[in-house]
């Protein structure tokens, strides 16, 4: 299998041999400066291969000068031209450039054994094909790489002298303390010390988060985008040379402009200071600086009017300005902002705080600039990104009511590529599937890959007939891709779910939510056909059966058809920060007409065995009311009542971790409620649930909480984040309240305090022993 990998290799590097040749046999008509279309088309075709074998091979070098040479070209060429001078020197260079890099790699390739010792690199990583893909680009690029499976070899290599980074397959990070313990020892010693870089099988944000926490920031998720990769690789084994940064000092006092200059110079920036600021626009034409530091009050103009000059040119955007001003003032603050201002500094400002902030958002802004529509694409599929789908989705409800057309999201659901061992096949049938979905879209329909599972579009037509009829179409062209594909992959199962664009939802996502779900429900069901999101379970007849069974049917119904509604009650802290705890109590519609046994939704579900999905339908209900607070900006979290039969449940960590991940965010900002007296009958599995929960970012609370001796030995043990104190407790006296707050924030945990009818049932003392009360009494 190394042979024939090998083999494979050798034969695509004499391909980008043959195809220089190639393009060197058509160079000619080039230099002549007299071009015509038959020779340059045949120019960039030739390019076009070289360019694509050279990403295949993760060539990068390569890739870059064929790509500036078919820049050249393209340019000249569309805008009816014929090259000057300067263009043909220019593409000369370039090819000379070319050729000595594919000189190179084959020279490098030709190295002997003997010399092979030396190793630029080390991967630790368990075999398998799509790692030797990566070990394989990473030599031709002319870097040695030692190939490992256990911590023990790496412990064993006497020397890391030569060795610039050491990439680790994610499964090796619990050794990663080990690894930098020696590693460290290096740096002590004043020697080179190797950049570790994480490569994960999946997107998990609790992987993410664990690589983040052991100080490495470079982490590539599979399918590796070897090109990315290898581009990481280049900047640790030969760091580029790094040109100055410039700042322009705009600053009407010449003592603060000159201190300002002499303090990001010490910082190794370049800086060109004015002390006029009506020539602010020839100096950045000049100095072409990549941050401007401006005061705000300056004779002739002030900053904000200068912003806004500067804004208006669309050359000068991508240029941070952060203002530098002894104004203290908020609104000023803000209007500055508002302005186009990327950030104020308030003087006196601390010399490091300064520096940090100019170098911070000059190294953001270049890599904004930098990447420019690259975070828009999926490198796996090419297509667009869930982003984009979701702006287009937004102009789309925008303009809605004024066509009269229909308009319809449809998702698609696959199985999970990491259930299966053959990734490199399921990538293989994504890109065929995406193949033929791009040939049934019309000019006005948006297709993007939404997440490692599925796939979006939004459908424009003529009616929601024909969008069914398009819906049914591409359901039975992936069932026949799968089905053509099962027997090699191992895989066929799909879901196919459509919601409608009406104009009804306040968010733009939730459409896209609406259909995902429905995508999932096909997905799980095995649908022959698509589900819309307005598909209802089939209502089971209930004739002739009793009281309890019909009430059980009406109450799981209910959680089917989202007719559990939830009543806000906002709580606030004490501690005069703004943050807010908004508790979601559960209920069911009036039009139910559910009876609940002693008022208590808990109780009702745990008669009916319908504990699990309570539990479930609550916690979708908090996730995406969080999500949508997050991206308000608010400080509020959000605090879900959850039954103590959670903690039987073997499924619900696994549930909440999907939804995290279907959300893409984490669960901080999340509380979870559960009443303590029902958990004390297990407390073992209490707190096995309470650390998974605390591990996934959700804080857990302890309802009706005693307050006495042995419940503050149940808190401890459970290291739970926050109690509710017993109701009987809200109206006890100064002294008592005052034990309590101390006990229960000597273990660490916050005290929230029960929710009331009216302020007369709780005593004044809570609102400075409890750190968050009650808002309003209008329950």
């Amino acid at each position: 299998m190394a042979m024939n990998r090998e083999n494979e290799n050798n034969q695509l590097l004499q391909l980008l041999s043959e195809n220089l040749q190639q393009l060197k046999s058509s160079w000619p008509i080039l230099p002549s400066g007299i071009w015509n279309a038959s020779s340059v088309m045949t120019v960039l075709r030739h390019l076009s291969e070289l360019t694509r074998k050279s990403r295949q091979a993760g060539l990068i070098s390569i890739t870059d000068i064929t790509q500036s040479i078919d820049n050249i070209i393209t340019n000249v060429y569309q805008n009816a031209q014929q090259p000057v001078p300067a263009d043909i020197d220019r593409l000369n260079l370039l090819l000379d450039d070319l050729q000595q890099k594919i000189h190179n790699i084959h020279q490098q390739k030709a190295t002997t054994a003997s010399n092979r010792q030396i190793n630029d690199l080390i991967y630790l990583h368990k075999s398998n094909p799509s790692d030797k893909l990566i070990i394989e680009a990473i030599q031709n690029n002319g870097w040695q790489v030692l190939s490992i499976e256990t911590i023990e070899e790496l412990f064993e290599i006497n020397s890391f002298e030569k060795t610039r980074v050491i990439l680790i397959d994610t499964q090796y990070l619990q050794s990663v303390d080990q690894i930098n313990q020696v590693l460290d020892q290096l740096s002590v010693q004043k020697k080179n010390r190797p950049e570790l870089i994480f490569l994960t099988p999946d997107c998990d944000i609790e992987i993410r988060l664990q690589v983040l926490r052991t100080g490495v920031t470079q982490c590539f998720t599979k399918p590796i985008n070897i090109n990315e990769l290898i581009s990481s690789i280049s900047k640790a084994v030969s760091p580029p040379h790094v040109p100055s940064k410039r700042v322009l000092v705009v600053e009407d006092d010449e003592s603060q402009a000159n201190f300002a200059t002499a303090l990001l110079r010490k910082g190794g920036l370049k800086t060109l200071s004015i002390t006029n600021p009506l020539s602010v626009l020839e100096a950045v034409q000049e100095f072409q600086p990549d941050l401007i530091l401006m005061d705000l009050y300056m004779p002739g103009a002030n900053g904000i009017e200068l912003t806004q000059v500067i804004r208006e040119k669309a050359e000068l955007m991508p240029i941070p300005i952060v203002f530098l001003s002894g104004e203290d003032d908020m609104e000023k603050k803000l209007l500055a902002l508002h302005s186009g201002a990327d950030d104020f500094l308030t003087k006196p400002v601390r010399p490091q705080h300064l520096l940090a902030t100019v170098k911070t958002r000059i190294n953001r802004a270049e890599v904004v600039f930098t990447a420019g529509g690259k975070g828009y694409i999926d490198h796996s599929t090419g297509l667009e990104t869930r982003k984009i789908l979701l702006r287009t989705l937004d102009c789309c409800i925008q303009q809605y009511p004024a066509n009269d057309i229909a308009h319809g999201i449809i998702s698609i659901r696959f199985s999970d590529p990491e259930q299966h061992s053959h990734s490199e096949i399921y990538t293989t049938v994504l890109l065929e599937i995406v193949k033929v979905l791009n040939t049934t879209l019309d000019a006005n329909d948006k297709i993007a890959h939404t997440s490692v599972t599925s796939i979006g579009m939004l459908i424009v037509r003529e009616s929601t007939t024909a969008i069914e009829q398009f819906s049914t179409t591409i359901y039975n062209l992936i069932k026949e891709i799968l089905k053509k594909s099962s027997t090699e992959s191992g895989f066929d199962k799909f879901g196919i779910g459509l919601a409608y664009v009406d104009n009804t939802q306040e968010d733009t996502d939730a459409y896209l939510l609406h259909a995902e779900t429905a995508s999932l429900n096909a997905y799980r069901q095995q649908a022959s056909s698509y589900l819309t999101h307005q598909d209802q379970p089939e209502i089971l007849e209930t004739d002739d059966k009793s009281p309890d069974q019909f009430q059980q049917q009406q109450f799981s119904n209910a959680l089917l058809t989202n007719l559990i509604e939830f009543k806000e009650q906002i709580f606030s802290a004490t501690d005069q920060s703004g943050n807010q705890v908004i508790e979601l109590i559960p209920r069911p519609a009036p039009a139910t007409d559910i009876l609940l046994i002693s008022d208590n939704i808990f109780l009702t579900a745990e008669q009916y065995q319908l504990s699990d999905k309570l539990d479930q339908y609550i916690c979708q209900y908090g996730l995406n009311l969080l999500a949508k607070t997050a991206l308000s900006g608010s400080a509020k979290k959000i605090l879900l009542p959850i039954s103590a039969h959670a903690i039987h449940n073997d499924t619900f960590i696994d549930f909440l971790k999907s939804e995290l991940r279907r959300l893409q965010m984490v669960g901080t900002g999340l509380i979870m409620e559960f009443n303590l007296p029902a958990l004390a009958k297990d407390l073992k599995k209490a707190r096995h649930l309470f650390g998974e929960l605390s591990s996934l970012g959700i804080d857990t609370l302890l309802a009706n909480f005693a307050c006495n001796e042995t419940a503050y030995k149940v808190l401890a043990y459970l290291n739970a984040d926050g109690v509710r104190p017993h109701f009987t407790l809200l109206k006890a006296d100064f002294e008592k309240i005052n034990d309590i707050a101390t006990q229960i924030h000597s273990l660490n945990a916050k005290i929230i305090l029960q929710r009331v009818d009216n302020f007369d049932q709780v005593s004044l003392d809570w609102s400075e022993a409890a750190d968050y009360v009650q808002s309003s009494y209008d329950f």
